[in-house]
């Protein structure tokens, strides 16, 4: 519930009705194209699609329903999660009514959908199985598969020009922790690191090239969510850093990867000994280390 609190709260950060709601018309449109046999009586019913699809006709009751809707409220939207069912039933929010009125097939649906993933549970080491013998059979090696993406993906450290006049330098330093920090979560570095930072302890991971401790870098590694944690290698399979994140520009990445603009971002790993050796003191953990300077 905590997890569901959470996601009922984000909703604000992300939500704009006048964008929510020309990307369900036209998710709708999509709908009502396919075969009859494909629709679903209840959502048919809801938005009124007949044979006969009417894109004005539903643009009016998509208006009407966003602007009776008091579901773009946090408050309301968390109200709701200790109503009855009587309570749903009763009320007159269009979107309330909406979900009460597809409950019963939505279920079916999803029980169906629980059902069918768990037989190809089932199924899919057998079928593994059989895909790992047929390319062993012909000599070729199994692709390991990560998130439906690809496990391995080749790039460089670069930095990149988002607009006119700024450009993003590969490799941020220790003096960018001191100049964001605000004292303030989340930019609220230990006092520790701060008085290393500003004494200028570099010790063995200070780079001349930027007069500094590296701690992260950008590259034009092609990744997307679910990668976070991944570690990067150098072309010598040491491990050079971790990724955690990309830039603002990446967030396309998935449909249309522009190697002007796409660029991850990974801590450096020569941040992550430094921290270990003058802010952690975890010399146990470096001692157990194979560490290449």
């Amino acid at each position: 519930m905590a997890r569901f609190t959470s996601s009922m709260e984000r909703i604000d950060r992300r939500y704009a009705p006048s964008v929510d709601k020309a990307i369900l018309a036209e998710l709708i449109g999509r709908y009502a194209a396919l075969p009859q046999s494909e629709h679903l009586a209840a959502f048919d019913k809801a938005f009124g699609i007949g044979k006969q699809f009417d894109q004005a006709k539903l643009m009016k009751k998509l208006d009407k329903m966003y602007s009776k809707t008091k579901l773009s409220d946090q408050a309301t939207r968390l109200a709701w999660m200790d109503k009855s069912v009587e309570d749903f039933k009763k009320s007159n929010d269009p979107f309330i009514q909406y979900a009460v009125s597809t409950f019963d097939e939505t279920m079916k649906r999803e029980k169906a959908a629980k059902q069918l993933a768990g037989d190809l549970m089932k199924v899919r080491p057998q079928f593994m199985d059989a895909i790992i013998a047929y390319n062993r059979e012909l000599g070729k090696p199994v692709y390991a598969d990560a998130n439906s993406s690809l496990r391995v993906t080749v790039g460089n450290v670069k930095g990149y020009s988002p607009q006119d006049g700024l450009v993003a330098v590969p490799f941020t330093r220790l003096e960018g922790i001191v100049a964001k920090d605000t004292g303030k979560a989340p930019f609220d570095a230990p006092a520790k690191q701060l008085e290393l930072i500003n004494k200028k302890q570099y010790g063995d991971f200070y780079v001349k090239s930027i007069d500094s401790v590296p701690v992260n870098f950008l590259s034009t590694l092609d990744t997307t969510g679910g990668n976070s944690g991944s570690p990067t290698l150098n072309g010598r399979a040491e491990l050079v850093g971790l990724l955690f994140d990309g830039v603002y520009e990446s967030i396309i990445g998935d449909w249309g990867y522009d190697p002007k603009s796409n660029r991850s971002i990974q801590v450096d790993s020569r941040y992550m000994l430094w921290v270990m050796k003058y802010l952690d003191h975890a010399d146990n953990l470096l001692e157990e280390m194979d560490i290449v300077h």
